[in-house]
């Protein structure tokens, strides 16, 4: 009988890890290990000798699965990923998308980040994946870097850079300056590390991107697209979020639970 298994996306990234000797910290709940809180833990973390790789982490194993949601209904050509830190993030991309090419940043703080940028190139080209990891910042190194790697415009962005609402703006900008009317771009860590409102902003001003954020992501993501994709791409957006009424009667319960008047 033929063997019709295939291996997941996940495992085969962890794989890559495990093989070379590297431990992945992943997807953990902060109600399963006190101490730790909703901004750290529910991430990804490479450990080598017990020894925490990079202070960045990378996607969780739920946001893998809104990942392929995603690229199930619309397949970019030529990804870019604002901070590689150790490569999960953009090899994860990569195994989503064996067509494409995927380019990935970080300004590497430590020579541990300079590491990662070497680990995704050499895991992409083991895996046959055209994968081009370089070190440089967002957003000033962003129109020589694609310039050099990309070979076309962007159209499909991941925004995991410095956490900040000015760094997060900044690199949206830089990321659309070289993308394509189609691009569609992913936000990491807006909710849970406090960048809602820097969200909105973007939103508010790019009115030809259709905006949500993503609840049911552990990091609370966020997406833009162009309403040409809506078809496509709004019903797996739609899947990943809250509706409206659900989020303001969550919000109003929260707030009772905490004793505050609504």
């Amino acid at each position: 009988m033929e063997n019709r298994w295939h291996m997941s996306v996940f495992l085969e990234l962890l794989s890559l890890y495990e093989d070379n000797g590297i431990t992945v910290q992943t997807s953990l709940s902060p109600g399963h290990f006190p101490g730790f809180g909703s901004q750290d833990i529910p991430f990804t973390y490479m450990f080598r000798d017990g020894q925490q790789l990079c202070e960045g982490g990378g996607i969780a194993f739920a946001e893998i699965a809104f990942l392929e949601h995603l690229f199930s209904a619309f397949q970019p050509e030529r990804i870019f990923v604002v901070g590689n830190a150790f490569g999960w993030s953009t090899l994860a991309l990569a195994i989503m998308n064996p067509s494409a090419r995927v380019v990935a940043i970080d300004s590497c703080p430590t020579e541990t980040e300079e590491q990662g940028i070497a680990f995704a190139n050499e895991m992409g080209a083991r895996l046959g994946r055209d994968v081009r990891a370089a070190k440089g910042k967002s957003p000033e190194d962003v129109p020589s870097i694609i310039a050099r790697e990309m070979g076309g415009p962007v159209d499909f962005a991941l925004i995991d850079g410095w956490h900040t609402n000015e760094a997060q703006r900044a690199d949206f900008e830089a990321c659309k300056a070289v993308a394509d009317g189609r691009c569609v771009y992913v936000f990491h860590d807006v909710i849970n590390l406090l960048l809602a409102d820097g969200f909105a902003a973007i939103a508010r001003d790019n009115p030809q991107l259709a905006s949500t954020l993503l609840f049911r992501t552990p990091s609370g993501m966020a997406i833009s697209y162009p309403p040409a994709l809506e078809a496509e791409i709004g019903p797996i957006a739609r899947a990943f979020t809250e509706t409206d009424e659900r989020v303001r009667a969550l919000w109003e319960e929260g707030r009772a639970r905490r004793g505050e008047a609504t």
